[in-house]
């Protein structure tokens, strides 16, 4: 049965197709069903499933899958379970196929048609089997598990029809579809023509290559659905489907509207069961009468849903946006609210204590008055003048101080900010004198008045005598005025170039004329030092320093020297001039 193997060939295929070669034909079904893990662990894109099924076809096994559908499973190990699963195995072999096109022609145009046949006739047997079962509680596990079956069938269809685009118009004139769709039975039915939906989108090109007898008797069925049926899910389905295929097939339009004219009517049964949309889609079509037409009054029932949802977004967004100004609003006139009535109770509470107060101080003069009139009977006549002069002159002094006070605090404010402005105008004249000063001691910073170093008499007649000698050598001639210009321009900018540069060059000639002065006084110190044992406090004070840098290195340079005192003698043998790595603890503790 094979045609000679290879060591890279599965070898899971090949005693499977040794085995399926020597049984006989009830066990072979159950031998095929061990394609099923196989196929599993090896993906349609995948390089082991692009083998596994070149393999397969290698080998014969596909035709074997093929010719094996034909068969009666009611007396087979596993009956109808068995088949449904070898449709499914068959879908995932031809799903991956990757064969030359000589090959691929032949599995199209020769072996599918047969396998589509085959997988039809075993729908129709698991679908007459499925009616056989009376409908009673003991049986619903069966009639459930027959269905099961049955839509791996019908999805085994659609995977094949959706990787072989040309299979197509065969299961759509397969004379076994309108077989299916004319049982009675609702579940298979409507499972029928959810396949035709998915067959259909997948390629509805091929609606042109059906017969119109056959789509005719397809949509002929479909309408006695709609029109004498009474479940739901068989109107949902049969208006799906007819929209489907009018969607892909134009002029099934015009014979739906010329053909069904007593269908409009029918429809009204449908209503609120589900399916409105469906239902509405389809009285606009029975309405329009041809395609374009029904293509214009969808493009206007597109734009018009386009409108209402742009239009229900901007209203949502405005009562979004008024609901957030009606909160904001509420929140504004609460706070006022809240704002108005706290400033009632800190009126109402002022009030109550500036009546208190009022009280108060009526109750204290009542009291002072009560007590200078009880004074004033108590002394003789002849002090009472006296008495009241005296209070007379308390009562005046005590206002004079009370005004003053207050007059003083009031000239305190124009105080304070003339103090302000003429502490301002201090610091502005300071800040402005430091500029000026700053200024002026850059400008004098450096002498640039002065010749340059070196140039003394002897060096100035040295360069005279070149200049003569240069000059014999070389006699002038009578130069053009352009030819002067241009000398000119060049001693001009050689002059502005000397005179730029001249400010630095004579910061730097100071700088170093410092340094050297510096290095010289630090060489006369050290060799002017005392010893170690004639040094006094003052020649210590004499050669510290009060940079922190310069501290900070010396004791680190004494810290070394004293560490290396201390190593033995063959640490010792290194490079003299090593720099050793000193902790920085160490260098701050010291």
């Amino acid at each position: 049965m094979s045609r000679g193997t290879s060591p890279a060939r599965d070898k899971r295929i090949i005693h499977l197709a040794a085995e399926v070669a020597e049984t006989k034909d009830r066990r072979v079904p159950s031998l095929l069903l061990r394609l099923k893990p196989i196929l599993d662990t090896c993906p349609p894109a995948s390089g082991d499933g692009t083998r596994i099924r070149r393999e397969i076809w290698e080998f014969q096994l596909l035709d074997v899958l093929i010719l094996i559908l034909k068969q009666d499973y009611s007396v087979i190990e596993g009956q109808w379970h068995t088949a449904s699963r070898l449709t499914a195995i068959f879908s995932q072999v031809v799903t991956g196929l990757d064969l030359s096109k000589d090959e691929m022609r032949q599995v199209e145009k020769e072996k599918l048609p047969d396998a589509v046949d085959n997988m039809f006739l075993v729908a129709r047997r698991i679908q007459a089997r499925y009616l056989v079962v009376p409908k009673v509680p003991s049986k619903e596990k069966e009639r459930m598990f027959l269905l099961g079956c049955f839509k791996t069938v019908i999805e085994a269809l659609v995977v094949i029809a959706a990787a072989y685009l040309s299979i197509t118009a065969k299961v759509m004139s397969s004379p076994w579809l309108l077989q299916l769709m004319i049982m009675d039975n609702g579940e298979s039915v409507i499972m029928v023509m959810d396949m035709v939906v998915k067959v259909v989108r997948a390629n509805w090109l091929a609606l042109k290559e059906v017969p119109h007898k056959t789509l005719f008797s397809i949509m002929d069925e479909l309408v006695y659905k709609l029109s004498a049926e009474t479940d739901p899910g068989l109107g949902a389905g049969a208006a799906k489907c007819v929209l489907c295929i009018c969607e892909y097939h134009k002029p099934m339009v015009a014979s739906l509207c010329a053909r069904y004219r007593g269908l409009r009517p029918l429809l009204a049964r449908w209503e609120g069961q589900g399916f409105s949309r469906d239902l509405k889609h389809l009285h606009k079509l029975l309405e329009a009468g041809n395609a374009q037409r029904a293509e214009m009054e969808r493009n206007s029932d597109s734009a018009v849903l386009i409108q209402a949802n742009w239009k229900g977004f901007i209203t949502r967004k405005k009562l979004a946006k008024a609901n957030k100004a009606f909160a904001k609003l509420h929140k504004a006139f609460r706070n006022r609210q809240r704002v108005r009535e706290e400033t009632l109770v800190r009126t109402k509470h002022q009030s109550e204590m500036e009546y208190r107060g009022l009280l108060n101080r009526q109750k204290i003069m009542r009291e002072f008055r009560e007590k200078q009139l009880h004074c004033i009977e108590i002394l003789p006549a002849s002090k009472v003048d006296k008495y009241l002069q005296n209070e007379e002159f308390d009562a005046a002094t005590k206002i004079q101080k009370l005004w003053r006070g207050f007059s003083e605090r009031e000239k305190l404010t124009g105080r304070r900010d003339n103090i302000k402005r003429i502490r301002a105008a201090v610091k502005i004249q300071r800040t402005f004198r430091t500029w000026l000063e700053r200024i002026e001691r850059k400008k004098g910073d450096i002498p640039i008045h002065l010749r340059p170093p070196g140039l003394t008499d002897n060096r100035r007649v040295e360069l005279q005598k070149c200049i003569s000698n240069h000059r014999e050598e070389n006699p002038t001639h009578v130069m053009t005025r352009e030819e002067l210009e241009v000398l000119q321009k060049k001693a001009m900018g050689m002059l502005g170039q000397y005179y730029g540069g001249i400010r630095q060059s004579r910061k730097d000639e100071h700088k170093r004329e410092m340094l050297i002065t510096r290095l010289d006084i630090d060489s006369e110190l050290c060799s002017l030092a005392p010893p170690l044992d004639k040094v006094t406090q003052k020649d210590v004070e004499m050669y510290s320093t009060r940079s922190v840098p310069v501290a900070t290195k010396a004791r680190v340079n004494h810290m070394e020297t004293l560490r290396n005192l201390q190593l033995p003698w063959w640490k010792k043998l290194g490079d003299e001039f090593q720099e050793a790595e000193i902790p920085e603890e160490e260098v701050l503790l010291f």
